[in-house]
């Protein structure tokens, strides 16, 4: 059987290095078609642009951020991602390079803290799943480990700086501590109580 270092699988490209790149370059490409056939709404003078934002909420962030929660984002895909978002906003909005318009001017919504909303929900929901579930398993196998409690084995961690990890992200989400946001996570109305606010972009 020939093996593969990429496939897709449930939508979302799966690759052998573990890294989420691939899958999130393939994610805006998916959406820039998607902004590029809704072309002719962007330049409807006709509908508000609470309206035109409500559809590319809808049509064009719904393809662009799926499965986004389980995605480890480093600083190059952070930059292409707002990069996205402020291309798109300004377009909506009508607004061209010759305009001289700020970016900042221009934000309406942050698009990597609506990615953070979505982890701190998923983090929540599989804390709070029964211990036997798979996914609540991996985990907390993932929390410990960080911590150096798990038990590896033989495994020893390769030489080098040690690559981002998703659980880390959590701890840059809430500003705690992996055990604290483990046992949080446990209350809902705690827990949502931590959630990320959503900012302009």
């Amino acid at each position: 059987m020939e093996a593969n270092d990429r496939f897709t699988y449930l939508g979302s490209d799966v690759v052998s290095s573990g890294y989420c790149t691939p899958e999130i370059l393939r994610r805006i490409g998916l959406a820039s078609s998607v902004m590029s056939q809704l072309d002719r709404v962007w330049r409807q003078s006709r509908l508000s642009n609470i309206t035109k934002f409500r559809i590319y909420s809808s049509c064009v962030l719904s393809v662009l951020l799926y499965a986004s929660e389980t995605w480890t984002l480093f600083k190059d895909s952070v930059v292409k991602l707002q990069g996205f978002q402020v291309i798109n906003q300004r377009r909506i909005l009508g607004i061209h390079r010759y305009d001289f318009v700020r970016n900042e001017e221009s934000a309406r919504l942050s698009i990597i803290d609506t990615i953070s909303q979505r982890r701190h929900a998923l983090f929540g929901h599989v804390r709070r799943m029964d211990q036997a579930a798979p996914a609540h398993q991996a985990l907390h196998i993932s929390v410990t480990t960080r911590q150096g409690l798990g038990q590896l084995g033989t495994w020893r961690r390769p030489r080098g700086r040690p690559r981002r990890c998703w659980v880390e992200q959590i701890t840059t989400d809430t500003g705690l501590s992996l055990p604290n946001a483990w046992s949080a996570a446990t209350d809902r109305s705690a827990w949502r109580a931590k959630r990320p606010t959503v900012g302009q972009a």
